[in-house]
């Protein structure tokens, strides 16, 4: 009687045992659950609050502050990389304050590709001070491109976020901005484009595409001007600038298009081809 009482009791005490284990499990793992929620939820409010951010860039700061001087340098590699230099002279045009400004990138990658990964930020200088890179590049959108000659290409839109911290008044920055383009001109022997989106008012621009050793770029032949105006992000094509911007356009060792006209809301984009050998079919490899 007393063995089976005994039996009875250490049955009892696996039992009790096992279900505070069950419920130690479950509290573990809610426990886990809802941290790992909290992690997902407060990652997506800094994203969601950094994109209202840049929203309020988009419809405020273009209009606070001006970029005095803004040149451009492309260089273009055979394997369809490029280095991307940027060199801007901005400062606050109204009696405001700017934090940060945002300038757009835009690559091109192959469907098959890893995505976002054509773009790197490798340096960016304010007046002379190197700056952390690592979270300066924003990721905006992944789009396919309409057309035959980029139906196996995706385009990767996203924003550098340059901490100008311009106070009131009247004070200046230059910047230096230096970007890896990683394969992101895949049809490079077939077109290219390289778009520059004036996203605050700008009084001078110098646009420079070259190849590097060995490479060679003309303007596409299937281009209808040198430099393709559009306005409201691309969506709406203005012929008249178009061949306003063309006639500032040279093509001799390389492309360079030039313009003093100041300008706001505009997207320009430069097509061009690249050549191996100077004896050979500019669109053929």
């Amino acid at each position: 009687m007393a063995g089976t009482l005994v039996s009875l009791r250490n049955e009892a005490t696996k039992e009790q045992l096992f279900g505070v284990l069950t419920w130690v499990m479950y509290a573990t793992g809610a426990a886990t659950f809802l941290l790992l929620l909290w992690i997902v939820s407060t990652t997506l409010h800094q994203r969601l609050d950094l994109l209202r951010s840049l929203r309020d860039v988009d419809v405020h700061v273009s209009r606070q502050l001006r970029v005095r001087r803004r040149t451009d340098r492309l260089v273009v590699s055979s394997d369809g990389s490029g280095a991307y230099v940027v060199e801007l002279e901005v400062e606050a045009d109204r009696d405001v304050a700017v934090a940060w400004l945002a300038f757009p990138i835009f690559s091109s990658a192959p469907v098959d590709a890893p995505p976002w990964a054509s773009v790197r930020v490798r340096r960016l200088m304010i007046d002379g001070r190197e700056y952390d890179v690592q979270q300066s590049y924003i990721r905006r959108s992944r789009a396919f491109v309409e057309g035959e000659l980029f139906k196996d290409l995706v385009i990767e839109e996203g924003v550098v976020r340059i901490p100008v911290s311009l106070e009131k008044g009247k004070s200046k920055r230059q910047i230096k901005l230096e970007i890896d383009l990683h394969q992101s001109m895949p049809a490079l022997f077939t077109e290219e484009s390289h778009s520059i989106d004036i996203s605050y008012i700008t009084d001078e621009i110098d646009v420079y595409v070259t190849g590097s050793e060995g490479l060679e770029i003309f303007p596409s032949p299937r281009a209808a001007h040198l430099v393709e105006a559009s306005q409201n992000k691309g969506e709406h094509g203005d012929a008249q600038e178009s061949i306003l911007q063309s006639s500032t356009c040279r093509h001799r060792d390389g492309i360079h298009w030039r313009s003093r006209n100041t300008k706001l809301g505009y997207r320009y984009e430069i097509r061009f081809v690249g050549r191996r050998d100077v004896t050979a079919d500019p669109v053929s490899r």
